[in-house]
């Protein structure tokens, strides 16, 4: 008895699609909600180093004075803390996983320059406003004793 369901299920698999994946030759299948390496969008960072206080593994380096964010994605974890705490939403995680490599490296971005400030551009009529309230200051400390002290 024992051979026959044997031989049925050998029948039964030599006409139906092999139930694992043939990886190698075949790509993946790529879900959504796979967790790849962590994607930072620069352009968008403002350096505040949420990504970096939020990271359980320390795998991101934040320098807000260089302007330059880093990641060791080989003490990555992709756990997505980073992404979803960043407040400009520049992290995003891709579906494509870190490539194997013989070094472990960090991986540096540099982010743009700051824009500069706005000048600022007073009329004579500003100037002059200007000018009247410091010499009227400095009239009153001379008057209460002129060290400036009050």
């Amino acid at each position: 008895m024992s051979y026959l369901s044997f031989a049925s299920e050998m029948l039964g698999n030599l006409f139906k699609p092999p139930a694992t994946s043939q990886y190698p030759f075949e790509p993946r299948k790529v879900y959504e909600a796979d967790r790849g390496k962590v994607i930072n969008h620069i352009d968008n960072c403002i350096f505040c180093g949420m990504c970096m206080r939020n990271c359980p593994s320390d795998a991101i380096t934040v320098d807000r004075n260089a302007r330059t964010w880093k990641i060791n994605r080989f003490a990555c974890v992709q756990c997505k803390e980073c992404v979803t705490n960043c407040p400009k939403k520049c992290l995003s995680m891709d579906t494509e996983y870190t490539a194997p490599a013989t070094e472990k490296t960090e991986e540096v971005l540099q982010g743009p320059p700051p824009p500069p400030k706005p000048q600022v551009v007073l009329t004579e009529a500003q100037k002059a406003a200007i000018a009247a309230a410091q010499a009227k200051k400095a009239a009153a400390q001379k008057a209460a004793g002129g060290n400036g002290n009050a």
